[in-house]
């Protein structure tokens, strides 16, 4: 069967493996033509023209539950049109050039960026998880890392980079990490959690520097405000996502870490832990705990509608614990003028059936306070 193929192998949207099996097929000319863009399979006996692409995606061969893009195709009996489109194909093939082994080595390099920059075919996401949850497979992932540290850099490097700021061969905003060379590559994205401390702090998203004239020994990186994806779009990293990948540190470090100090994972890795917690219908649970405080406070004549709003905006759990970190709120203080502590969140959640949303560190300042206020909670 004599067969001929026309692509555009310079858009970077033809897969060269493929490609290269037809040129091993007998009876098959392959050729490219730079400015070609439509879809089009034609016999003597009728023709198809559509959207779909000649790949496993676009003729939904491999879309999971309706998953993947929506193709529309028309096939053609009518003689006089099959003749039309014909001459058409005849005048491009003509024009374009015939694919070689070399051309398909040199498309490698485009094929492989292109596959970074490819859409999802998913609704551009309001936040860095909604985002990953949509495409979780999406290579891009593997870029965004999440680091949990304990030490500085040795004196050496923290000398050798400090003098290249001092004489401006870096910006002044410019880090770097240890020992991660064959961790983290040119463009990958670090979300930067301090763990010195009990509470894990965040200092945002850094961006790698291309590989340039630096010790083996660092990976240099500048700070930005941004985690810009292809085909996702711009994120910071809310509060919310801050305190969820803060929560998973210590049994990153527990499961990751070497002496307990220095561990970089994945944005995969972090979810899949963060997914591990408690789930969702609990934190549903205790969020209408949260709201049965507002209802049974106002049967004393106390309405906080304050913290209705910070459940609203941020989720029972969240508001528990930003409740907690803070000092005793004027609501806890109504609430023991009114002898109703066990209203309070620091007794909530000290109740058995919530230990596993909340760490003993958190628990331990609940009880503190509690006791500070001559109130015995719960054991």
């Amino acid at each position: 069967m004599k067969l001929e193929i026309l692509c555009n192998l310079d858009s970077g949207a033809c897969n060269p493996a493929e490609l290269r099996k037809l040129l091993k097929r007998p009876g098959v000319t392959l050729k490219s033509h730079p400015s070609l863009h439509a879809k089009v399979w034609w016999t003597p006996k009728a023709a198809v023209l559509g959207s779909s692409n000649a790949s496993t995606n676009g003729l939904a061969l491999e879309c999971e539950s309706g998953n993947g893009w929506h193709e529309a195709n028309v096939r053609i009996n009518d003689a006089h049109v099959i003749d039309g489109i014909c001459k058409w194909f005849d005048d491009l093939f003509k024009a374009g050039y015939r694919i070689e082994s070399e051309d398909l080595d040199q498309a490698q390099a485009l094929w492989n960026e292109r596959k970074q920059l490819a859409p999802t075919g998913m609704r551009l996401a309001r936040t860095l998880f909604d985002a990953y949850r949509a495409a979780p497979k999406d290579p891009v992932w593997q870029r965004v890392k999440i680091c949990y540290w304990s030490e500085y850099l040795d004196k050496k490097d923290q000398d050798w980079l400090d003098k290249e700021i001092r004489e401006s061969r870096l910006p002044s905003n410019t880090s770097a990490y240890g020992e991660w060379n064959d961790k983290i590559s040119a463009d990958d994205y670090v979300l930067d959690f301090d763990v010195k401390v009990n509470k894990p702090t965040y200092h945002g998203i850094w961006k790698a520097l291309p590989a340039a004239a630096q010790p083996a020994s660092l990976r240099l990186v500048t700070k930005v405000k941004w985690l810009s994806l292809h085909a996702f779009g711009r994120f910071k990293v809310s509060d919310i996502e801050q305190a969820a990948l803060a929560g998973i540190a210590a049994t990153v470090i527990k499961q990751h870490g070497v002496d307990d100090h220095d561990v970089l994972i994945t944005l995969p890795q972090a979810m899949a832990l963060i997914d591990a917690r408690p789930s969702a219908s609990q934190e549903k649970a205790f969020e209408r705990a949260m709201y049965n405080i507002y209802k049974e406070a106002q049967t004393f004549g106390y309405r906080p509608t304050l913290f209705l709003k910070m459940i609203a905006d941020h989720g029972g759990v969240e508001t528990a614990r930003r409740l907690m970190r803070g000092s005793a709120t004027s609501g806890f203080e109504k609430l023991w003028e009114n002898n109703r502590l066990d209203l309070s969140v620091e007794a909530l959640i000290l109740r058995p059936e919530w230990h596993s949303l909340f760490t003993e560190e958190e628990r331990k300042l609940a009880r503190r306070r509690l006791r500070q206020f001559n109130y015995s909670p719960p054991d």
